[in-house]
């Protein structure tokens, strides 16, 4: 027996477990198969996704290319294979965070097979699910066309309320049968709807919605922006994503919100790029040679704002950019600016935390081997060391990792080698004891199988970082390895799934984050309501960092920058600005908006650390 436990203990832990792995032509491949399909080249689209799952080992972006092929098939009117690459998101990738929405698509294809029942079932998964309420919302929108119609009886909607939830799906189709007037824009009908649904749904999860799409749909729409203003900033996104979508929002409403001391207008001048380098430099030159921009606000991701940041570098405009996270891009020139935080900004002000405010002296890291987690970690390790610290050990993973229980081996050695051994206590009691022979006890028998390891105590604090989906699989290996250290951890920890679902394994971890929506800044909740009353939903980061990203210009516009060499001068001089995130600074040679929040989890949910 003793001998079988040993074999498995050795086996569990030599066994290799492959795990997706970074890889750079997978993401240059998937990035030009997305601006085909945004492009609605939806053949072309559909080939690099199939290349891209089909000849590279699986990794990063494996589950978004079987998410965009299904599409891809859906939108080319192929539901046979639409509904077959979904299926298979869904069997490789059961914890995928496109699993809701691929529930949609398989629903959508069932439909044009006139498979109604199923179609319903499928609607019916997302409403019970764990998606956001925006996907449940467009789930109700169709169940509630089938309900009551021949196609789907009423004997079937029954059924479901039976298979399902009567509850949820009573409220979902009261819910979608309101909201269709509102998209057909009836809105005196959708209205009246709306407020019968909450009379009888009050606190159903349509209901903060509802009311949401209630006081848009009571506002006027805004007007376009002015056409003869005197100070033009262009903004390059992806418009058509959700993503742009939520950029181009807080763009708008800063705009809108800050008006200029010298009540001078200020026209924005979208171009959308489509998530392509090649669209985003188009746009650049159209931007600057013909529309003469006093500055940019752009682009969404980092992969598209470094080629365009090099291009108005040597055009001397100034870039301000308000999403893109990676380290370095302010640096290409003075006329660069990033409002996001860096993963080398978090790693530092963590480590400050750690030895500054927690007296943590010996340290240790886990972080994902790509260029967030090898940017955090090598920054923590630099700035807590300069500060005396000790960081005894560094251990990475691979994107896609399940087992951790290697890495934690390591870590536990190390810790366990500051540790005292066994013999210092023989060693002090025979310095006591001079001469004396004492004689030793009897050995005991000690079965192996029983043996508890010994916590390792001598480590102070170890960092974490990587993504959320990550961290919920780390933390409870972490607390199996028996290390009593205090969890530190990155941006991947402010997700509420981390919090709701990591348990006692994640309660007490302290990590930085850029935004914090529940921040009692007045600032911070000013741009919170005002989203919410403008657009009808909630807000989120992207919105965020593009309110303060606009919200630097106009400060430097009004601090005297009305051209574009004095626009840089002051906005290099932006010292604690209140902005949609926090605080908004930057300095000359620091031209990245470092400023972020100290955030812990307890019972549950995340809330600011204060010790």
């Amino acid at each position: 027996m003793k001998t079988l436990s040993t074999l498995l203990f050795l086996l569990l832990f030599s066994t290799h477990i492959s795990g997706e792995i970074y890889s750079q032509k997978a993401e240059t491949l998937f990035q030009r198969a997305l601006a085909h399909y945004n492009q609605d080249n939806l053949s072309d689209a559909r080939d690099r996704f199939i290349e891209l799952i089909e000849q590279h080992p699986p990794n990063q972006r494996t589950s978004a290319a079987r998410f965009m092929l299904a599409k891809s098939h859906y939108k080319l009117k192929a539901y046979d294979q639409a509904l077959t690459a979904a299926i298979a998101l869904q069997h490789y990738y059961p914890r995928s965070r496109y699993i809701s929405e691929t529930d949609l698509i398989i629903g959508d294809c069932y439909f044009h097979q006139h498979q109604i029942y199923n179609a319903a079932t499928q609607y019916a998964r997302v409403l019970t699910s764990r998606a956001d309420i925006r996907t449940k919302a467009r789930a109700a929108d169709r169940l509630s066309q089938l309900s009551g119609s021949e196609k789907l009886p009423d004997s079937e909607v029954e059924n479901l309320k039976t298979d399902f939830n009567r509850a949820i799906i009573d409220e979902a189709i009261a819910f979608g049968k309101a909201h269709w007037h509102i998209k057909l824009d009836d809105l005196e009908k959708g209205n009246k709807y709306l407020t019968l649904f909450l009379d009888h749904h009050p606190n159903g999860q349509f209901a903060v919605l509802a009311r949401q799409i209630l006081i848009s749909s009571s506002q006027p729409t805004p007007e376009p922006g002015p056409q003869k203003a005197r100070y033009k900033i262009g903004v390059i996104a992806p418009l058509d994503t959700p993503s742009g979508e939520d950029l181009r929002n807080g763009i708008t409403l800063a705009r809108d919100r800050n008006p200029l001391a010298s009540h001078d207008q200020v026209e924005l001048i979208l171009e959308d790029s489509a998530g392509d380098p090649i669209r985003a430099a188009r746009a650049v030159q159209r931007l600057v040679e013909e529309r003469d921009v006093l500055a940019i606000i752009g682009a969404l991701t980092s992969a598209v704002t470094t080629p365009i940041a090099t291009m108005l570098s040597a055009q001397k405009v100034p870039l301000v950019a308000p999403t893109a996270s990676d380290d370095g891009i302010a640096s290409l020139s003075p006329y660069i600016f990033q409002v996001n935080a860096t993963p080398g900004a978090q790693g530092r002000r963590i480590a400050e935390h750690a030895v500054n405010k927690q007296g943590l002296r010996t340290l240790a890291s886990l972080a994902s081997r790509d260029d967030y987690g090898q940017s955090i970690a090598r920054e923590f390790a630099t700035r807590a060391e300069d500060l005396g610290a000790e960081v005894l050990i560094q251990e990475w993973y691979e994107p896609g990792t399940t087992d951790y229980r290697r890495q934690f081996e390591r870590i536990r050695i190390a810790g366990l080698a500051l540790q005292a051994p066994d013999d210092l206590a023989s060693a002090i009691d025979s310095l006591i004891l001079g001469n004396i022979r004492v004689a030793p006890p009897p050995p005991v028998v000690v079965d192996p199988d029983t043996v508890q390891l010994e916590v390792v105590e001598a480590l102070d604090g170890i960092l974490i970082a990587g993504g959320a989906e990550d961290i919920l699989l780390i933390a409870p290996q972490f607390h199996s390895a028996l290390v009593s250290s205090q969890v530190l951890g990155s941006d991947g920890w402010n997700h509420d799934e981390v919090a709701r679902d990591g348990g006692n394994y994640v309660d007490g971890a302290i990590f930085v984050a850029k935004y914090y929506d529940q921040s009692h800044l007045e600032s911070v909740q000013n741009f919170v309501n005002a989203y919410r009353s403008r657009f009808g939903k909630e807000q989120n980061i992207v919105a965020a960092l593009g309110y303060d990203a606009m919200l630097s210009i106009l400060h430097g516009i009004n601090a005297g920058g009305t051209t574009r060499d004095r626009l840089r001068e002051h906005l290099e001089t932006l010292t604690d600005i209140p902005g949609a995130t926090g605080q908004i600074s930057f300095g000359k040679g620091h031209r990245e908006n470092a400023w972020m929040y100290m955030l812990t989890i307890r019972n549950g949910r995340i809330e600011p650390y204060q010790k």
